[in-house]
C-alpha cells in the first residue's frame, strides 16, 4: 500500500477536504486525510497523508505553523476575512509603519485567545461557523495559544503583511479584532498563506498540477514524502530487529528499552527499525514510563 505524506501547496477556492479528495483521485488512493484545515480563500502548505501516515495526522496538525498573512486596513467583516460580510467601514484610514511593527510584534507570548465565530469549534455539538450563518451568537470559551514569533514584512496605504509562527489551535482570523482594539481602526484578513507545518515547507510542496503531471509520468511515489522525514522535528530512536516484532503487538520491554528509555529527549519520540522504516509513536505516561501511543 502506499504510504507517505504529500505537501501539497493548497490553492485559494477549495476546502481542505476538497483537496484531499483530488489528492486521491490523482493518486488513485482513498485512504488519505489532511492535517491541519486551511480555509477555503488560504494557499499553501496542507500536508496529505495517505495509506499508513494517516495515523500521524494527528501528531502533524498538531505541530507549529507558520503563516504569511496580509492585512486590509479600512474594513471588517463577520468572518474576519474578505470573504465575510462588511460590518465597519471606514475608507480611507490607514496606519503607519511603525504603529503596524508595533502591533505585529506584541502578539508574541503565550495566552488566552477567543475563536472566532465562523470556525469549526462545536458548541454542543454543533459547529460554530453553522449557528453563526443563521444569525446566532454563542460565546466561545478561550484557547491557550502560543505565538513564538512575529515580524512585519511590508506596509503600505491600503494594509500590511506579517509573518508568524505559531501553535496548534491559533486563528488567524481572531487577529483583526485585536488590531481594532490596538490601532483604532477596522482591520481584515486579505490574504492568508500557510509557509510551514512542523519541518514541511511551502518550498517542498507540490501543486495539485504537478502532483497530476508526476503522477502521469510514473513518479507519484517519488512524491511521497516517507513518514520519518515527515515526523523529523520528533526524536527517532532505533529498536533492535529482534525487538521489532514486540514493538509491532505493542510491547516495550527489554534490556535495549534502557538504552534511550532513560533519556531526557522530549515527552514524545518515533521509533524506527535498523532500516529507517516507522514503528510507532511513543510517549511518557503520567508515571513517567515510556508506552506506545500509536502503532503505524
Amino acid at each position: 500500500m502506499t504510504a507517505g505524506v504529500i505537501v501539497l501547496d493548497k490553492p485559494g477556492g477549495i476546502t481542505s477536504f476538497q483537496a484531499v479528495r483530488a489528492v486521491g483521485r490523482i493518486l488513485g488512493e482513498r485512504k488519505c486525510g489532511h492535517a491541519g484545515t486551511l480555509d477555503p480563500m488560504a494557499t499553501g502548505v496542507l500536508p496529505v497523508c495517505v495509506g499508513q501516515a494517516t495515523k500521524i495526522a494527528g501528531y502533524l496538525s498538531a505541530e507549529e505553523k507558520e503563516y504569511e498573512v496580509r492585512f486590509r486596513v479600512g474594513i471588517a467583516t463577520d468572518t474576519g476575512d474578505i470573504t465575510g460580510k462588511p460590518v465597519e467601514e471606514r475608507p480611507g484610514a490607514s496606519v503607519s509603519e511603525a504603529e503596524a511593527a508595533a502591533a505585529v510584534s506584541s502578539w508574541v507570548g503565550t495566552f488566552d485567545q477567543v475563536p472566532p465565530m465562523f470556525s469549526a469549534v462545536k458548541v454542543g455539538g454543533v459547529r460554530s461557523y453553522s449557528l453563526a450563518r443563521k444569525g446566532k451568537e454563542v460565546a466561545l470559551p478561550p484557547r491557550k495559544v502560543t505565538v513564538t514569533g512575529a515580524r512585519l514584512v511590508d506596509s503600505g496605504p491600503e494594509g500590511f503583511r506579517a509573518v508568524l509562527s505559531c501553535s496548534k489551535g491559533f486563528y488567524v482570523r481572531s487577529l483583526p479584532g485585536v488590531l481594532r482594539a490596538r490601532l483604532g481602526v477596522p482591520t481584515t484578513v486579505a490574504g492568508l498563506r500557510r509557509l510551514r507545518v512542523g519541518a514541511l515547507r511551502v518550498e517542498d510542496a507540490v501543486t495539485l498540477d504537478a502532483l497530476s503531471e508526476r503522477v502521469s509520468r510514473g513518479e507519484g511515489d517519488r512524491v511521497l514524502m516517507p513518514i520519518a522525514k515527515a515526523l523529523s522535528r520528533f526524536p527517532q530512536w532505533v529498536v533492535p530487529a529482534g525487538a521489532v516484532p514486540a514493538v509491532r503487538n505493542g510491547r516495550l520491554a527489554g534490556a535495549w528499552l534502557a538504552g534511550w528509555a532513560s533519556e531526557e529527549r522530549g515527552s514524545v519520540a518515533l521509533l524506527v527499525t535498523e532500516p529507517g522504516d516507522p514503528l510507532a509513536i511513543v510517549g511518557r505516561d503520567a508515571a513517567g514510563l515510556w508506552r506506545i501511543l500509536r502503532g503505524i
